[in-house]
């Protein structure tokens, strides 16, 4: 409710305000009325039914005093308001007083005890709703009687309001029913409102009305409804044709592509769904919105109290299909109408790689076009793992291995795929319709890559082999000495034979890798590295057994009696890195094995680190420092510089085979320095430098001293079938060093000559 006597917008009925008198007596009969004009007529002796936003009228017998209203408590009388001049008085809903608690009395008389009359007031209600027989609507057909609910509206029955019905922005005031009579809507009393269109009436004739979208509301008219400003909610109608009808949401669809059908009609007709003419590829899907949970390719039902039936229907063949709805029975019996659809062929598209090694995980994917799951046929055979695949928004996936559906053998792979054939089974021949997608792909061997972090390495140094194994979960890794089966073990200490470690492979991507350690006591030399993987039976060659080392029955004892690779009980020492070679590549690649080998060589040295020639520098320039070292890549090295002074040391990495140290000079005094390189492990090289006095010119770099390279290592050789060994490189010649004495004597010859030249010359 608005200001004073301002509008009030109701939707629902508002709590009325009913204020208990404080006082156990009551006054007698209900009064209050309207004539349908300005003013709500207060009877005097009576309880007044008043609604806030009315206006009051005190003057029809009461005589000509001016009354006076007052709220009356337990406490007694608490405010009170007289009427004006006319004896006319506003309930404004500006003047919270009026909703306080208490009783409202008119010339209440506090010391007696006595009034004129008492008022009653509440707050306005004005609901409204649209309705076919007792059901809500926001539908309905053309012709369907339609009633305006307004039970719970406390205006009173005189009062004159307005029912105001809208369309495209014009106001519907009187519409003729069926047989002509005018339909009246505004004005109107409230009397007659609910007379002619509310509960218990026939409602509004809608059978003139155009199809289209209305608005109903009920607005007063303050000067015929006693004063009063207020308004209902606004409800909205939609007014559809008044014959039968049929409409597609789609009328192009896919196989097994659910379409929805709307149905329109008169409420109350009796109606027949069908496929025209019968069709076994027409499935209404029962229990889906108002379709009947009995529904086949036909099915009965009745217009809904909106005019409103919707469908689900779906398709299992390609074709043209026509629905039809008819009207059974009633004044409309065997009017129809009917829609065609038309149904276009289902498919799935593949989304694969080209091809998938044996042994690897794939994921079998795609799209599809309808349908609710897809069957996946490997070479027309339906494995558990690929039955009802579910689709989700157009899509299906599953992650398999190749060998758990059946592609175990190279060459070209036929897939297929079926969209909800419900009554397959695994191990089904596939169904004798066409597929609904259908692509191939390559199935390769199993391949196996290696290779060495770095082709030398110093005896307790890391070295790291990586890989790729497809189709494999792991791979074993044998190192065979120089000396064979006998020689001492790469990685064990005080043991002999093959090291012999393992390594997974990754399940993502079918990498492996494994950081090995050389012993302190292993031998140097060359050493054969090999990888070997199984094969997708999970057996070595031929040997039916999946353990290749180490117990009775391994493969090694099965096809060369030999077990135990290391020591102790070593029953390899024997054998040289040629005869192991032999019996590895034999074992994995001989006829009927899958398996597969990689070999690499790598040098092992004991530890070392060699200083080049460093030129002499004056005082203030930088002393630069270079080594070669077959340490690992990041190992560090403590490089000092000592004579007259010591210089700040220096820590440094080893970055491939080389060490570089720059010392700052600015605080050395002139002289000979010692400058050393310490690995940590006892492998330590000197040399000496020159340091002349600031401004002086250095003495040429020496010359005659080749700086030692980092040794170059055999190529690592992988091996898919038997190959002859490769033999061990020969050991490189060192490099001499300068024979002490001669060299430096010649320089240090050279140095004390220029010095006397000089000083003779000074002296002339």
């Amino acid at each position: 409710m608005a200001t004073k006597k301002g509008k009030a917008t109701i939707g629902t009925a508002m709590a009325t305000v009913m204020l208990a008198s404080v006082f156990a007596m009551m006054i007698g009969s209900t009064g209050a009325y309207s004539t349908g004009g300005q003013y709500n007529i207060i009877e005097k002796g009576k309880t007044n039914t008043v609604l806030i936003g009315q206006d009051l009228d005190f003057s029809t017998n009461w005589g000509g005093n001016i009354v006076t209203v007052s709220r009356v408590t337990d406490s007694g009388e608490e405010w009170s308001v007289s009427a004006d001049s006319n004896n006319h008085l506003t309930i404004s809903a500006d003047e919270s007083q009026w909703t306080k608690s208490g009783a409202f009395y008119v010339n209440y008389n506090a010391t007696a005890k006595t009034w004129d009359a008492k008022l009653t007031i509440s707050t306005p209600s004005m609901p409204i709703d649209l309705k076919v027989g007792t059901t809500s609507v926001s539908s309905i057909a053309k012709g369907t009687p339609l009633i305006v609910d307004t039970s719970g509206m406390n205006l009173l029955e005189n009062d004159t309001v307005k029912l105001v019905i809208m369309k495209a922005g014009s106001q519907i005031k009187t519409k003729p029913d069926k047989n002509g009579v005018t339909q009246t809507f505004s004005p109107i009393s409230v009397k007659n409102l609910t007379a002619w269109y509310g509960r218990n009436s026939n409602g509004i004739d809608t059978t003139n009305f155009d199809v289209g979208t209305y608005t109903f509301q009920i607005k007063t008219d303050p000067a015929k409804a006693c004063g009063l400003d207020a308004e209902s909610a606004v409800k909205e109608l939609k007014v559809i044709k008044g014959k039968i009808a049929i409409e597609a949401e789609s009328t192009d669809v896919i196989e097994l592509k659910s379409v929805r059908l709307t149905v329109t009609g008169v409420a109350g007709d009796n109606i027949k769904v069908e496929s025209s003419p019968l069709s076994k590829h027409v499935i209404f899907k029962g229990g889906v919105d108002d379709t009947p949970t009995d529904a086949t390719n036909q099915f009965n039902d009745t217009i809904d109290s909106d005019g409103t039936r919707t469908y689900s229907v779906k398709f299992n063949d390609t074709g043209t299909y026509t629905i039809k709805v008819t009207v059974v029975g009633g004044p409309r019996d065997g009017e129809y109408d009917t829609t065609d659809i038309t149904v276009s062929e289902k498919s799935v598209m593949f989304d694969l790689p080209p091809s998938v090694a044996i042994g690897e995980k794939i994921t079998i994917k795609g799209t599809a076009t309808a349908g609710t799951y897809v069957d996946v046929f490997i070479d027309d055979v339906l494995y558990s793992k690929l039955d009802d695949l579910v689709i989700e928004d157009g899509e299906f996936s599953k992650e398999v291995t190749t060998t758990e559906v059946g592609m175990n053998v190279p060459g070209s792979v036929r897939i297929k795929a079926w969209i909800d054939e419900t009554n397959n089974k695994p191990g089904d021949a596939p169904p004798t319709r066409s597929a609904d997608g259908d692509t191939a792909l390559l199935l390769t061997t199993p391949n196996l890559t290696a290779e060495l972090s770095q082709p030398v390495v110093a005896i307790e140094d890391d070295f790291t082999i990586t890989g790729i194994a497809k189709g494999s979960k792991e791979v074993e890794i044998l190192c065979v000495p120089p000396k064979g089966g006998g020689g001492k073990s790469l990685l064990d200490k005080g043991k002999y034979g093959l090291s012999p470690r393992s390594a997974s492979v990754s399940t993502t991507d079918y990498t492996f890798t494994k950081k090995l350690t050389v012993q302190e006591d292993a031998a140097a030399g060359y050493y054969d590295i090999y990888v070997l993987s199984k094969g997708m039976d999970g057996k070595w060659g031929t040997t039916n057994t999946g353990t290749l080392y180490g117990s009775a029955g391994c493969a090694l004892d099965v096809s060369y009696g030999i077990v135990n690779i290391e020591s102790p009980n070593l029953d390899i020492g024997t054998k040289t890195q040629e005869d192991i070679k032999e019996i590895l590549v034999d074992l994995v690649t001989g006829a009927g094995s899958d398996d597969l080998i990689w070999m690499g060589r790598l040098k092992v040295e004991s530890a070392y680190v060699t200083l080049n020639p460093i030129a002499s520098v004056a005082v203030g320039e930088p002393l630069v420092v270079t080594a070669t070292t077959n340490r690992k890549t990041g190992h560090p090295f403590v490089v000092t510089c000592k004579g007259p002074v010591e210089l700040a040391p220096q820590t440094v990495p080893v970055e491939n085979g080389t060490i570089n140290a720059t010392f700052d000079t600015s605080d050395a005094k002139p002289g000979t320095y010692t400058v050393k390189a310490d690995d940590g492990d006892g492998h330590t090289d000197e040399v000496t430098v020159e340091i002349l006095a600031a401004g002086a010119t250095p003495a040429p770099t020496p010359t005659g001293v080749t700086p030692t390279p980092a040794p170059t290592a055999a190529p690592a050789t992988p091996t898919p079938a038997p190959a002859t060994a490769t033999p061990a490189p020969a050991t490189p010649t060192p490099t001499p060093k300068p024979t002490p004495g001669f060299g430096a004597s010649v320089f240090t010859i050279a140095g004390l000559l220029a010095i006397a030249y000089l000083v003779l010359r000074r002296r002339k």
